[in-house]
């Protein structure tokens, strides 16, 4: 008899394990890729044709309140990485961007150390200087530290005038456009909300 009880307790314990085991696979699975990025050459209808789930262009629209992202967000009190205004919120804006990968507390290459995950981060050159060869020796009337260009170094001589200086300048060279960047591949960025 005290057999039987070890068996049938042992029986119910087995399927109440079981049960813990099913529910916690399913839960998982409902929340299976949430806030995943992926890129494509395809346009949103068509690139929603070939994935589960609800996935939108990660371009700063804002989020469903009722999607499962936003949910998952709101419960582990993680809303406050995305824009608010007034009481919605807004997913990050990739249009054009590139996407880095975050420090991790604070340890890793991104020299900005308190940045949230879903910042966005203007571009900006570093600190440096040009040996000034092939320059041209050129007056400057209105010399502030950088109205000639970006290259810009004074040597010092007033020519008569307090704001007026003889400067060194660097050639320019480069292209006229608005950046500096690598070489890129242009694609639609997505993050999937809900499964």
């Amino acid at each position: 008899m005290k057999k039987i009880g070890l068996i049938l307790l042992a029986i119910f314990g087995f399927t109440i394990f079981s049960f813990t085991l099913q529910k916690s696979s399913i839960f998982q699975e409902e929340l299976e890729d949430l806030g995943i990025i992926k890129q494509s050459l395809l346009k949103p209808i068509q690139f929603n044709k070939t994935q589960k789930g609800t996935w939108v262009l990660l371009n700063g629209q804002e989020i469903n309140k009722k999607s499962e992202l936003y949910k998952l967000l709101d419960e582990n009190f993680d809303l406050n990485i995305l824009t608010k205004s007034g009481d919605k919120y807004f997913l990050p804006n990739a249009s054009g961007a590139f996407i880095r990968s975050s420090n991790v507390n604070g340890e890793g290459y991104d020299p900005d150390k308190t940045r949230k995950v879903g910042s966005f981060q203007l571009h900006a050159y570093q600190k440096h200087n040009h040996p000034l060869e092939n320059n041209i020796y050129r007056w400057n009337r209105s010399f502030s530290g950088h109205s000639t260009g970006p290259h810009v170094l004074t040597n010092g001589s007033d020519g008569g005038t307090s704001n007026s200086r003889w400067a060194f300048e660097t050639n320019y060279s480069g292209s006229s456009e608005l950046e500096t960047r690598p070489s890129n591949i242009s694609m639609y960025t997505y993050i999937k909300i809900s499964n």
